[in-house]
C-alpha cells in the first residue's frame, strides 16, 4: 500500500545522531554522514511530518542546525554532565511542544533515557509518543527503511492507541542504564570499522 502523508496531521520524528561525522562543520545532516543517520533520515523524511535530531552536545536540534563535529557520548559522562544535558533536553521538550503542538512524536533514539523522554513530552501535554523500532536488532530496523514498513498507523491514531496515559511512569531506569552501557560499549567496539549500518546513537 502507498503511504500518502497527512499534511494535516503534525507527526514529528525525533532521530540519533551517531559517531560517524564528517571533519568540518555544517548543517546537522551534513555533518553526520554514517549509514544509520542518514537511512534513517531519509525514511522519517518519508514517513513523517517534521523532522528533529536529539544531540549529547546541542539537544534537540532540526537537521539543517548548523553544528561543529565533536566527541561526546553523554551515556558514559559524569553525573554532573548527564543533568546539565537533561536540563537542556526538559527545555527543548517544552518549547518543542509548545511550538509544534505535534499529533504524535515518534523516537527513534536509542534507550538511554528514553522512558525520562517520553514523560517529560507527556508531562508537557503530548500523550502519544511511540517507539517504533523498539525491540528491533540492526538488522531489522535496516530491513524495516528498505521494506518502507509506516512507523505508525493514523487510523490507530485518531482511535487513541497510541494515547499514554498522564501519569506516564519511567520505566525500570537501572535496566535502561545498563543496557545503554552496552549500547555505548558494543558502538565504540564496532567505532574502528567504517560501517553501512551502524548501531544505535552514540553521541
Amino acid at each position: 500500500m502507498v503511504w500518502k502523508k497527512d499534511p494535516d496531521c503534525k507527526a514529528i520524528a525525533i532521530i540519533p545522531c551517531t559517531a560517524q561525522k564528517s571533519e568540518i562543520g555544517g548543517p546537522a545532516r551534513e555533518v553526520w554522514i554514517g549509514g544509520h543517520f542518514q537511512l534513517t533520515l531519509a525514511y522519517v523524511e518519508h514517513f513523517m511530518n517534521k523532522i528533529y535530531i536529539m544531540s549529547y552536545k546541542y539537544g534537540i536540534i532540526p537537521p539543517d542546525f548548523w553544528i561543529e563535529p565533536y566527541d561526546i557520548d553523554m551515556r558514559i559522562e559524569k553525573a554532573s554532565e548527564r543533568i546539565k544535558w537533561w536540563y537542556m533536553m526538559r527545555e527543548h521538550i517544552e518549547k518543542l511542544v509548545e511550538e509544534e503542538k505535534p499529533d504524535l512524536v515518534a523516537l527513534f533514539t536509542g534507550s538511554f533515557e528514553r522512558s525520562r523522554i517520553i514523560r517529560e513530552f507527556v508531562r508537557n501535554g503530548c500523550n502519544n509518543v511511540i517507539v517504533p523500532w523498539a525491540g528491533l536488532g540492526t538488522g531489522e530496523r535496516q530491513q524495516a527503511v528498505y521494506d518502507g514498513e509506516p512507523p505508525f498507523d493514523y487510523d490507530k491514531l485518531h482511535a487513541g492507541a497510541y494515547h499514554l496515559p498522564d501519569d506516564y511512569k519511567i520505566v525500570d531506569e537501572g535496566a535502561e542504564k545498563r543496557k545503554a552501557k552496552q549500547e555505548a560499549a558494543a558502538a565504540l567496539a564496532e567505532s574502528a570499522q567504517p560501517l553501512e549500518w551502524e548501531p544505535e546513537e552514540v553521541e
